[in-house]
């Protein structure tokens, strides 16, 4: 486990530590208030404030679900922590909603734009430097750099690749390191992941790379500063919500299964985990993070090779086989042996439910040492099928919380959503698949104190 950081580096109060004796705080049972059936499931229209809207992310939060957790468990100026914060929907509520949002994901990409999205920044000086790339663009020349990707004439026209070479030497000229640079990168970032992929690719955000080529340059430079000017109009939205003096949100690590958080000090631990066979973010994020190889610190074969670590992975799912062993051993949970069980006709499923579940009760675990007693976990968790065999994994989280934290996670309620199909944005065969899941659910587990502090 990583080394925890102390509170006094993260922009937060430094007076509640592990020895704070265990009280219930006046808004613990807020929650139990009742809620009108689908109080939860929000329209599909009009989540794109502030800065919600400033990247495509595949499998995002709706932001009023990560507000009415926060507003409900937290009070202001209390500590929200989101240990798979993806591109930064909790991070943005917790700003304005005046708490202290940390964030961790294991995805180089979703670290950056969840930062860049979650740190207010001057609107003057993102138009300024729009203006700046503007007006030096045609005078500046390609440097001849590009990314080590397989296939990159295939995947990128020769121009829209000169542009892109072009826009780096423009950013790097035109800011220094900081917020503005880290922006600037978001909004490149979000030329390539998108719908319309300036490479030649339809719908970048959700995985699968489907070729679909430009029969014209989609003109990179010129996509590029309107997207920083509509940055900069975003900046301008989210500056005047949060309240006056409030510190952004501040990443604490890049593991859920290993936080660099110290014990009993986070308010909340909100995140919705992905499926147990996920979204595969890193090929969805592989053609950005590739353009971006100097600035996440990471190569493309290296990210491949990173992609492997992350919970839900379907990546290398038969890495712990062996001849003597070729199926997952008993977790100890009857749910999800019956589930590898029922699998046992493919082995790299099975492996992956195992391992899926494995490193979630790592997570609860971490999860339930940083929360201070009488603070919540709340997960947003979907069942799913694999191979037609339904995963209630839902289910399996009201167990296996507790049992992973020793106890100190106790489920205190649930409710349930409704994910309509017109918000879908993949298609799904249910022949192949399974019956599409349609709900979803919130876990709200009380951190109970330590056995040694419990009356």
């Amino acid at each position: 486990m990583s080394t925890p950081l102390p509170i006094s580096q993260l922009g937060a109060p430094t007076d509640r530590g592990a020895s704070t004796p265990f009280t219930h705080p006046p808004h613990c049972h807020r929650h139990r208030e009742q809620l009108p059936p689908g109080a939860l499931d929000f329209s599909a229209a009009g989540h794109l404030y502030a800065t919600h809207g400033l990247h495509a992310f595949a499998a995002r939060c709706p932001p009023p679900l990560a507000r009415w957790a926060i507003e409900t468990f937290t009070n202001i100026d209390e500590i929200v922590l989101d240990i798979m914060c993806g591109s930064g929907t909790s991070l943005v509520e917790a700003v304005l909603t005046g708490r202290h949002g940390w964030g961790v994901d294991i995805d180089p990409l979703a670290r950056m734009v969840a930062l860049s999205k979650a740190t207010p920044i001057e609107p003057a000086a993102v138009n300024e430097l729009a203006s700046h790339i503007e007006r030096d663009a045609v005078a500046t020349d390609d440097d001849g750099w590009r990314p080590a990707l397989d296939r990159l004439d295939y995947w990128f026209r020769p121009d829209v690749a000169a542009d892109l070479a072009r826009l780096r030497r423009l950013i790097r000229t035109h800011t220094n390191e900081g917020p503005l640079r880290r922006l600037a990168w978001t909004v490149f970032s979000s030329l390539i992941v998108g719908r319309t992929s300036v490479a030649n690719a339809r719908d970048l955000v959700h995985s699968r790379h489907h070729f679909r080529e430009w029969t014209e340059n989609p003109n990179a430079v010129e996509r590029f500063v309107r997207a920083l000017r509509r940055a900069g109009r975003l900046m301008r939205d989210f500056a005047a919500l949060p309240p006056i003096g409030h510190p952004p949100a501040c990443l604490v690590g890049h593991d859920a299964r290993a936080l660099s958080v110290e014990d009993q000090v986070v308010d909340l631990v909100f995140f919705s985990p992905p499926y147990v066979s996920a979204l595969d973010y890193p090929r969805a994020h592989a053609f950005a993070v590739a353009w971006l190889a100097d600035v996440l610190a990471i190569t493309p074969a290296a990210y491949r090779v990173h992609a492997r670590a992350y919970v839900g992975s379907d990546r290398a799912p038969l890495a712990a086989a062996r001849p003597d062993q070729p199926l997952p051993p008993s977790s100890g949970h009857a749910t999800v042996d019956a589930v590898v069980g029922a699998l046992g006709s493919v082995p790299e499923r099975a492996w992956v439910v195992a391992r899926y579940f494995t490193d979630m009760a790592a997570v609860f675990a971490e999860a339930a040492r940083v929360t201070r007693p009488g603070g919540h976990v709340v997960a947003v968790v979907c069942p799913s099928n694999i191979r037609q065999i339904p995963v209630p994994t839902h289910e399996i989280f009201h167990t296996l919380a507790p049992a992973a934290s020793g106890g100190r996670l106790v489920l205190e309620d649930h409710y349930t959503r409704t994910i309509h199909d017109g918000r879908r944005v993949m298609p799904y065969l249910e022949a192949k698949f399974g019956e599409r899941m349609r709900e979803e659910y919130v876990l709200v587990f009380c951190r109970l104190p330590e056995v040694s502090q419990r009356s």
